[in-house]
């Protein structure tokens, strides 16, 4: 009787909710990775809104993503304001090779590698930079801090620390939603270990079964601050190859894929 006592007992803690293991740190970077990163092709349109004081500089970009054999692909093509219409940038990550940016700027009519510290120069003056917008960055830096309730919900808690020779944020610390995995806050440290900026994910709602953020805004210690607002957002649409094609990057603005796209037109679908 003793006996199987115990094993009721037993049994009633392994399946208390909240008594579940915690995932490993592999496991919570994967999932992390393919929310904020799904293989789903898909195209969105992009309002940058940065602000400081009374000033307000306004940006509207084209996106669309795709999964290839050799790697995921983001590209943003800039639509307005005119002085910046064109500019285009390719997010590449490669297997078994280092990522790649490469940008195309009509000015000079060229496309051009970044060298790995122009990633972190910030994206047309705003809070972002290069490497904020691109791929959740894959590397052993990652330490666990545990499970703990975030505004009310049940989160992982997440360090990012840089190799010296990245340097740029001393480290990044991530909050995750338990049941998604989808980021609800990040922390960037500078090299000092001073909070420097933080980034929040609103509005978040689900477009073919697929949670998607569709607010992003990211605050400084100084005062700026900088919206990330996304509308139009369509999943497993029919995007041609080419249009990621490195060589292709001059023509990218030209694309059918967005031509409807403009300021204040359309809702996410």
């Amino acid at each position: 009787m003793g006996s199987l006592l115990a094993i009721i007992i037993t049994f009633l803690i392994m399946v208390t909710p909240g008594s579940a293991a915690v995932p490993d740190m592999t496991t919570i970077l994967r999932q992390m990775k393919q929310v904020l990163e799904p293989t789903n092709s898909s195209t969105r349109r992009v309002v940058i809104s940065s602000s400081f004081q009374n000033q307000t500089d306004q940006f509207v970009a084209a996106q669309a993503r795709k999964m290839f054999p050799d790697g995921k692909r983001i590209l943003w093509v800039m639509l307005e304001p005119e002085s910046v219409r064109g500019t285009t940038y390719l997010f590449w990550e490669r297997q078994k090779l280092p990522n790649v940016t490469l940008a195309y700027f009509p000015f000079i009519r060229r496309v051009r590698e970044f060298l790995p510290v122009e990633s972190y120069g910030r994206f047309f003056g705003t809070d972002f930079t290069f490497a904020d917008l691109g791929f959740v960055r894959v590397h052993n830096n990652y330490k666990f801090w545990g499970k703990e309730e975030f505004g009310g919900i049940p989160a992982y808690k997440v360090e990012e620390r840089f190799p010296e020779e990245r340097l740029f944020y001393s480290r990044i610390l991530i909050w995750l939603a338990a049941d998604s995995f989808l980021p609800l806050q990040r922390e960037y440290y500078d090299l000092k270990g001073r909070l420097w900026k933080t980034e929040f994910f609103k509005e978040v709602v689900k477009i073919n079964t697929i949670a998607t953020p569709l607010l992003i805004q990211m605050k400084d210690r100084d005062g700026y601050s900088t919206d990330l607002k996304v509308t139009e957002v369509q999943y497993d649409v029919k995007i041609p190859d080419d249009l990621f094609n490195p060589d292709q990057l001059p023509q990218a603005i030209n694309y059918p894929v967005w031509q409807t796209y403009g300021p204040g037109t359309g809702q996410s679908k």
